[in-house]
């Protein structure tokens, strides 16, 4: 029997250390690591940015990376 693959997308649950502070204008929150800031008006819409931003950081990594290494074999 021949094997095949499947592609398909997995959400990865990665813990990463998030602060988060209230001030005047809102909800900030910030990623020292990884140089992200957000800014909301709810604690709840504060998580969802700061969940969006690390999630687009990650695949900009990854696509660099793909690129980088397409390069190199060329």
């Amino acid at each position: 029997m021949p094997n095949h693959a499947v592609a398909l997308r997995v959400t990865p649950c990665l813990s990463i250390e998030c602060k988060f502070w209230l001030d005047d204008e809102g909800w900030n929150g910030s990623v020292e690591e990884v140089a992200i800031f957000i800014r909301a008006d709810s604690f709840a819409q504060a998580k969802a940015d700061m969940e969006l931003a690390l999630g687009k950081h990650l695949e900009l990594l990854l696509r660099e990376r793909r690129t980088g290494s397409q390069a190199q074999a060329a």
